[in-house]
């Protein structure tokens, strides 16, 4: 029986033993995890199983020194290593301080950083990436913000998905046991047995864990994981070329990597917290369907084990295959999660509409462009009658039928829209500008009596909110409908034309 699996064996009866342990713990000093709007529990759960996690990773860390070879066990005490661990006992303090106090967002990711940077200092960092064909990536500089991302990306990404009873836990057990198997593939053997602990106590603690959960694994619990996780992916022996050691756990926790990326995203474009919790992640959207939490769970552990074992041959293929195989992969893993539903909690076409909103204000857009022409030249005008004729310039591109403007320096004309109706009263001196699109001639009462058409009354006030007049706009929207951008050219129009009379006044 080798040392690693002698190990694993170790780990797996410490969990075992110490998990109840850790429950007691969370019942005895209150770390409960309270039913919330977002939480599937329906009562308080001690939510203490990451400190059983914790205690038999380094009982085992100690029992490792002693079975491995002289050689291997030199690793697990040299520079990286506990600069590793010393960033590894500051997250599980404030995860489980998170569990027993709720602790602010911000801090808990200030913490991750500060984490991630005591790893980095020992020398646990990604300095450049290897892909296959021989094409190597140097970060120089960039090596220690490469590195943070990383570690960040991995915490919460297990953060993110221990959302359901032994999700979480049962997704680090596969993507450790796959990294155990290829460490030692690798001949590292101190990896493959800090991988295997791992393995044997999320597999312990998963005995408790698994549905109908009797504890949480909890912040302090998701955290260490991830951290782990993430440091051993780039503690191996090559430490200036890291490829197939990074690309095991990314493709291995496809799924959590996704939701971790996108969740900030989606809660960005909806104009949400990037913080906050919610519950729209892919568990979450599984068990909207109909889904009983264990069949969420086992159906993740699929897409975990099919992508762990992926990465298995991913990583022993070269050049071509390889990224033919990668790019299988990938789709395989979007195909599936877009099969769960997961996607459309982005509202993709609400999204596309807000990046032509973005375009659009950007000035990217076409029509904005064409339209600003028109806009610069009503601000040129030399008078009020070419300042019209340019109006219904823009008014034509928009499509609009009839328009007509009164001003009044005192504010006492009114605007009608009608020909056949009388305009300003008779020696108010309010000038009084009409206009028709050539297809509407004759069509001005039907349009102004039509129920299809949108009839729109802007006032024209200046910037000390004195009255210049009023414009009056009016479209037949059955005939020809308006877009998106129809109303904000109009509130464009409507400031240039402000802007432009004031210019005018002021000049005179």
């Amino acid at each position: 029986m080798t040392p690693v699996f002698l190990l694993f064996l170790a780990a797996l009866g410490l969990s075992l033993v110490l998990t109840p342990v850790a429950r007691w713990v969370g019942v005895r000093f209150a770390i409960l995890a309270i039913p919330e709007a977002r939480t599937v529990h329906v009562k308080p759960m001690p939510r203490s199983g990451g400190l059983a996690l914790f205690l038999t990773f380094f009982a085992c860390l100690a029992l490792a020194g002693a079975l491995l070879p002289e050689a291997a066990a030199r690793y697990l005490a040299d520079r990286p290593m506990r600069y590793v661990l010393y960033g590894a006992c500051l997250i599980f303090a404030v995860g489980f301080a998170d569990d027993k106090w709720t602790l602010p967002p911000k801090v808990k990711l200030a913490v991750q950083i500060v984490a991630a940077c005591v790893a980095c200092y020992g020398g646990a960092r990604i300095a450049s990436f290897s892909l296959p064909g021989d094409f190597i990536i140097h970060f120089d500089l960039l090596s220690y913000v490469v590195t943070v991302f990383w570690f960040v990306l991995l915490i919460n990404a297990i953060n993110l998905i221990d959302g359901l009873d032994g999700l979480a836990a049962g997704v680090v057990f596969f993507a450790c046991a796959v990294q155990a198997v290829l460490a030692g593939m690798r001949g590292e053997a101190h990896m493959a047995a800090l991988f295997a602990v791992l393995a044997g106590a999320t597999l312990g603690f998963l005995r408790y864990n698994f549905n109908p959960a009797s504890l949480f694994l909890g912040d302090g619990g998701s955290y260490f994981l991830g951290y782990m996780l993430a440091a051993l992916s780039v503690s191996g022996s090559v430490k200036s070329q890291i490829g197939a050691a990074i690309l095991m756990p990314v493709i291995a926790l496809g799924v959590p990597l996704l939701d971790t990326i996108t969740a900030p995203l989606r809660r960005f474009l909806r104009g949400r917290d990037m913080f906050e919790p919610d519950r729209r992640h892919v568990h979450h959207k599984l068990l909207s369907r109909g889904w009983s939490q264990r069949q969420v769970v086992l159906f993740l552990y699929g897409i975990t084990i099919f992508l762990a074992l992926s990465a298995l041959v991913l990583v022993n293929l070269r050049n071509a295959p390889a990224g033919v195989f990668l790019v299988v992969v990938g789709a395989a893993l979007v195909l599936l999660v877009r099969k769960a539903g997961y996607f459309s909690y982005f509202a993709m076409d609400k999204i596309f509409g807000w990046l032509r909103d973005v375009s659009d204000d950007a000035g990217f857009a076409r029509g904005r462009r064409t339209f600003l022409h028109h806009q610069i030249e009503i601000s040129q005008a030399r008078d009020v009658p070419e300042l019209w004729e340019r109006m219904t310039e823009a008014l034509d591109v928009l499509r609009f039928d009839l328009a007509e403007m009164t001003l009044s320096e005192a504010g006492a004309g009114s605007c009608r829209l009608a020909p056949e109706l009388p305009g300003p009263e008779a020696g108010s001196g309010a000038p009084v500008f009409r206009w028709r699109r050539e297809e509407a001639a004759g069509q001005e009462r039907e349009l102004l009596c039509s129920p299809t058409v949108m009839k729109l009354e802007l006032p024209l006030l200046g910037k000390t909110g004195k009255p210049l007049g009023a414009l009056w706009l009016v479209k037949n929207v059955a005939a020809d409908p308006i877009n998106e951008f129809t109303l904000r050219r109009v509130e464009n129009l409507r400031r240039t034309v402000i802007a432009a009379l004031e210019g005018l006044a002021g000049a005179s």
